[in-house]
């Protein structure tokens, strides 16, 4: 099933390290749900606060978009930390 552009969803998951900087920092990450699809977390305030909560699960909600390559991301409006 595909999720609505533009819509707010809440979606549960595994926050994970998608991008790194030179320092092998995670700088940026992603949500991976169960039935295996990844969204990307936006790096809004929102977003970067969750860079705290690797490996963890999360219910999050927020708003589906898909990026300049075509990839799912969300804007985390609100999230809990299971």
């Amino acid at each position: 099933m595909a999720l609505p552009k533009g819509k707010t969803v809440t979606l549960t998951g595994i926050v994970i390290p998608a991008d790194w900087n030179d320092r092998q920092e995670v700088i940026a990450a992603a949500l991976a749900t169960a039935d295996e699809k990844e969204y990307r977390i936006c790096t809004t305030k929102k977003g970067k606060e969750l860079l705290g909560a690797l490996q963890r699960e999360v219910e999050a909600t927020g708003v589906l978009d898909r990026d300049e390559k075509g990839r799912n991301i969300i804007t985390i409006r609100s999230y809990i930390v299971k």
